[in-house]
């Protein structure tokens, strides 16, 4: 027996629905940012875009449906600002490329960015002590996301391509220098520098100590070769 389902057809786009959708997110990862899950109330939120709490829930099904799309939201700027930076023929430069981008993107969306890595998820102290339970975090998730497949894809091209070593394991290589460049990121966010250009000093003087530190001698003879600096624009 074959049963036929009707298709719903995609809805057209409303420029106006995108909008208040993209103001509510905005509006709630200030309030997340600043006063973690608790400070993120639908009734507040609603008023503070200019629309009902009813609007809430028909576009993000309630709470936790909003706090979901924040965290989406944050890896899809994050993704779109990656595929934003050119994709070099020189890995290395790809590669730089995306680390000035990552730095781009921090800077330019701070509330969406201290919510990436959970520090300000509403996730209880109980679940993030129970790994034994196979319980995978949101940041554990980073991983399967195309913001860092790309720069996983980049880590492998300098490996294919002699620049880092095929001993060392692609993620490895990715993991550290993800880390490397949040951290900074983080620094510079909390005021940790004088000024802006203090910050952007110690980015390039980081970044670029932590790539050499994975180049072979062709990979070094490369870089120099390239007079290029690490986390600055090579476009």
């Amino acid at each position: 027996m074959t049963t036929l389902t009707a298709t719903t057809p995609p809805e057209p786009l409303n420029p106006r629905r995108d909008a208040q959708r993209a103001a509510l997110l905005d509006a709630a990862s200030r309030m997340l940012m600043h006063g973690g899950p608790e400070a993120i109330s639908l009734r507040k939120l609603a008023s503070e875009v200019g629309t009902s709490t009813m609007s809430i829930y028909t576009t993000f099904g309630g709470k936790d449906g909003l706090i979901t799309a924040l965290y989406e939201e944050a890896f899809e700027r994050l993704s779109a600002t990656q595929h934003a930076a050119p994709r070099d023929a020189d890995p290395l430069v790809w590669l730089a490329n995306l680390g000035r981008a990552y730095h781009e993107f921090a800077l330019a969306n701070p509330s969406y960015y201290a919510l990436m890595i959970s520090v300000t998820m509403p996730v209880s102290e109980a679940v993030r002590h129970m790994p034994e339970a196979g319980i995978t975090l949101p940041a554990r998730g980073i991983s399967a996301h195309p913001s860092y497949q790309n720069l996983l894809d980049a880590v492998q091209a300098c490996i294919d391509n002699g620049n880092f070593s095929a001993n060392i394991e692609p993620g490895l290589i990715a993991d550290a220098l993800w880390a490397t460049v949040h951290g900074l990121c983080s620094l510079e966010l909390a005021g940790f520098h004088a000024s802006a250009d203090e910050a952007n000093a110690r980015f390039v003087t980081t970044t670029s100590a932590i790539l050499v530190g994975f180049l072979t001698a062709k990979g070094r003879e490369r870089l120099k070769a390239a007079d290029f600096t690490p986390g600055q624009d090579h476009a």
